[in-house]
C-alpha cells in the first residue's frame, strides 16, 4: 500500500463551496447571518448531498434551525468579552484552519481542467482491456494462529463439519468470522500473494489446506468463480477521473518535496536520514 502525499492532503482539505446568490437572512443586534451561512449549517445536518432546499421546508422547521444559529451567535459574543479569539491556543487552531481552506482552495484550481473527457475514457478503454479476462472468486476463510490449529480444524471439515461454523467459532479474522469466514467476490490482487495464489488454484467448493501468510495460518473454501463485471463508462468515469487527478496531484507535490531543502532530526538534535520518496508499506507497519 502506497501512502501518497495527496491522499494525506486530502484527509485535512474537505470543504463545501459558497452559494452565488447570497443575501442577509437574519440581523442579530448588528451582525448579519447570510443565506449562505445557514444553508451550509443546514447541510451538515444531512449526509453528503442529501440535504433539501432550506427553502423548500416547513416554516417551523426552518425557525428551529434559525434559532440554533442565533443562539450560537449569542454564546460567540459572549466567548469575544472573555477575549477567547486572543486565547494562544483558539490562535493556534485558527491558523491550522486556515492552512486547510487555503490548501484545500489551492488543490481545487490545480485540478480544475487537469484531466480531459479524452483521458478519462482512454483510461476506461485501458481497464476494459486488461479485464477483459479478469476472473474473481467468492471464498471464506478461517483464520488462525498456528499451523497445529488449521491442520486440526481441516481434518473437522474433512470428517463433515460446516466450513461455515468453523469459521464462526474459531476464525480470528473479527470482520469475517460472524459471517461464516465470507470474503464476498474479490479478484487476485486484492489478497495478499500466498493467499490469493492458493485461493485461485482451488476448484469451485475445494478447501485448502492449511496456508501461511503475513496475517496467520488459513482454511480457504471457494464458493465461485466468475468473469469481472466490467462498469460501463457512466459508471466508472467519475472514478477514472479522480485517481487520474490524484496521481498528477502526487507527481506534482512529490516534485516540490524532491526540490525542497529539508533536514531531519531526532529528539536529541542528532540530524539523521530522511527519504523523500514515499515508502512502500508492509502488511505489518
Amino acid at each position: 500500500m502506497k501512502i501518497t502525499i495527496f491522499a494525506a492532503l486530502a484527509l485535512i482539505c474537505t470543504g463545501s463551496a459558497a452559494w452565488a446568490d447570497d443575501y442577509v437572512m437574519l440581523k442579530v443586534g448588528n451582525q448579519d447571518i447570510t443565506a449562505t451561512e445557514v444553508q451550509r449549517t443546514w447541510e451538515g445536518l444531512f449526509p453528503t448531498g442529501s440535504a433539501p432546499a432550506f427553502d423548500t421546508v416547513n416554516e417551523s422547521v426552518r425557525q428551529n434551525v434559525l434559532r440554533g444559529i442565533i443562539t450560537e451567535k449569542l454564546v460567540m459574543q459572549e466567548a469575544l468579552k472573555q477575549n477567547l479569539d486572543k486565547n494562544d491556543a483558539v490562535l493556534k487552531e485558527i491558523k491550522a484552519a486556515k492552512n486547510k481552506i487555503i490548501l484545500r482552495h489551492f488543490l481545487d484550481s490545480k485540478t480544475e481542467g487537469m484531466i480531459s473527457d479524452d483521458a478519462v475514457k482512454a483510461e476506461y478503454d485501458r481497464l476494459v482491456r486488461a479485464q477483459k479476462e479478469e476472473k474473481e472468486i467468492r471464498a471464506r476463510h478461517i483464520l488462525v494462529a498456528d499451523e497445529k490449529e488449521a491442520k486440526e480444524l481441516a481434518e473437522k471439515i474433512d470428517d463433515g463439519e460446516s466450513f461455515e461454523k468453523m469459521a464462526k467459532e474459531f476464525s480470528k479474522d473479527p470482520g469475517t468470522a460472524k459471517q461464516g469466514g465470507d470474503l464476498g467476490y474479490f479478484t487476485k490482487d486484492k489478497m495478499v500473494k500466498e493467499f490469493a495464489e492458493e485461493a485461485f488454484d482451488l476448484d469451485v467448493g475445494e478447501v485448502s489446506d492449511p496456508v501461511k501468510s503475513p496475517f496467520g495460518w488459513h482454511l480457504i473454501k471457494v464458493e465461485d468463480k466468475r468473469a469481472v463485471t466490467v462498469p460501463t463508462y457512466n459508471e466508472a468515469k467519475d472514478d477514472i477521473k479522480m485517481r487520474l487527478q490524484e496521481a498528477k496531484l502526487n507527481s506534482y507535490m512529490q516534485q516540490l518535496l524532491k526540490a525542497a531543502d529539508v533536514t531531519y532530526f531526532d529528539a536529541k538534535g542528532k540530524q539523521i536520514p530522511f527519504d523523500k520518496d514515499a515508502a512502500e508499506l508492509k502488511d505489518n507497519e
